[in-house]
């Protein structure tokens, strides 16, 4: 009697064809409720009970979701939730400590050189995330050893804007909140031309060109033109405004409002997230979405880590 019995190249290939769909699927759940998250803003929590999971798991599935290397290479890593997870976290902390090209640089070559495959499990990128850590670790301690005052603690001090210049340090990503007394002299006829002449954040940009740099620059409604101006006296180019919710329908004042420019130059702009609020804390947290490290504010003190700030 003949039977359907299959052959051990049989078997794998099916399973191998359901483990692809697996994957498929995994990131189709996460495009869906970065989806979801972004039309719904504040409603994660809501999200997350309704979905029958944590706020924890949710936050994960976002950051695999947000994540457009593994987006853009599906075919070339694991099927795993976990290990998306894990490779989402190696390739934010390769980011943040050489920067965004030069981190993409040395993540996309994890995959190059065979480091991580389709069949590479969670401890095996759990190895390269631990030793990356330890490299970090071993660079703080001996900072700290050889340099009681590095230029990083420098930076972090206090300081005006005429001396973090002077300190020859450059930033990817700066975020610039005028004073009024700013503005005021920034409208002048005679400096709205060249802003950077006398306040001159190019200074403190990457020098290389190639190296995508973005700038925020927070102002109220009635001073969106001297914002304009500020951004093409540094160099940026003008890419979106970012304005408040109306509660009204129809035209309203919005003068005394608080608006959002966003300004870049270099290759590699993306940028499909939302800003939620005008808040010191909400532009730090979308500047680092956009941009890359290092990071400065420019016009008030913060205290978040990673990021150097400059008064006056």
């Amino acid at each position: 009697m003949l039977t359907n019995k299959m052959s051990l190249d049989d078997h794998v290939k099916k399973i191998n064809l359901a483990k692809s769909r697996v994957k498929n699927s995994i990131f189709e759940m996460a495009e869906a409720i970065l989806n979801a998250v972004d039309q719904l803003e504040d409603q994660q929590k809501e999200l997350a009970d309704k979905l029958g999971m944590s706020t924890g798991t949710l936050s994960k599935w976002i950051t695999i979701g947000s994540n457009n290397n593994l987006m853009n290479m599906k075919e070339l890593v694991p099927s795993s939730f976990d290990s998306l997870y894990q490779l989402s976290s190696l390739d934010k902390q390769y980011n943040k400590f050489y920067g965004k090209l030069e981190g993409e640089k040395k993540f996309f070559a994890l995959f190059k050189d065979k480091h991580i495959t389709p069949l590479s499990q969670r401890n095996d990128i759990n190895k390269i995330l631990s030793l990356h850590k330890q490299k970090i670790k071993e660079l703080k301690n001996l900072a700290g050893k050889d340099q009681k005052t590095t230029i990083i603690s420098k930076a972090q001090s206090e300081i005006k804007l005429n001396v973090l210049i002077k300190s020859k340090l450059h930033f990817n990503t700066i975020v610039v909140v005028p004073s009024d007394y700013q503005l005021k002299e920034w409208k002048k006829n005679e400096l709205k031309a060249n802003i950077n002449f006398n306040y001159s954040i190019s200074s403190l940009q990457n020098s290389d060109k190639n190296i995508f740099q973005v700038c925020l620059i927070k102002v109220k409604g009635k001073d969106i033109d001297v914002a304009f101006s500020a951004l093409n006296s540094w160099g940026y180019n003008y890419n979106k405004m970012l304005t408040p919710k109306q509660p009204k329908n129809g035209l309203v004042d919005v003068s005394l409002d608080y608006f959002v420019l966003v300004g870049s130059k270099g290759l590699g702009y993306k940028d499909n997230f939302i800003i939620r609020s005008s808040e010191n804390i909400d532009l730090i947290h979308y500047a680092e979405k956009i941009g890359s490290a290092p990071f400065l504010f420019v016009g008030e003190i913060i205290t978040n880590k990673d990021w150097v700030y400059c008064v006056g």
